[in-house]
């Protein structure tokens, strides 16, 4: 019997074999997409977060509980928060089609929260859809994992 992680790993080589071809230039577009979407997190950059943050935009944050849109951009943009810039290691993209894309990494971060420190090392998942030619995050998923 597999393991929950194997069977994550598996499902997700099955979807990212069976998506359909990408070009070039739509890979470099979700990887830009990803890298815009952390830059406004750590900038705290609410018009990005507002613009790519689809309304329907689903958090399930690493104790289960889950918010919305407004409840991630109020957590990112909040003035007595602070987030260093961070670094994503084991970053990851697949894309289940040409619609459609995850990306995952393993990411330490640390800042201020009401003026104390705080350091977090998570494992994500980021679910991003082509809407109107625009690539915007529908769902987002965080695991906690030791300092």
């Amino acid at each position: 019997m597999m393991s929950g992680g194997r069977i994550l790993a598996v499902a997700l080589l099955m979807l990212s074999s069976c998506g359909a071809a990408q070009t070039p230039d739509e890979n470099v577009a979700i990887r830009a997409a990803a890298q815009a979407f952390d830059d406004a997190q750590v900038k705290g950059d609410r018009a990005v977060l507002e613009r790519m943050l689809a309304a329907d935009f689903l958090l399930v944050r690493g104790s289960g509980r889950i918010g919305g849109k407004a409840d991630f951009i109020e957590g990112f943009t909040d003035p007595k928060s602070h987030l260093e810039p961070f670094e994503v290691v084991d970053r990851m993209f697949v894309r289940p089609s040409a619609d459609s894309a995850i990306v995952g990494g393993e990411a330490r971060v640390r800042g201020t929260d009401n003026g104390k420190p705080f350091s977090q090392h998570f494992r994500y998942a980021d679910v991003f859809a082509k809407r109107d030619g625009q690539w915007v995050v529908v769902y987002a998923q965080v695991t906690p994992l030791p300092n």
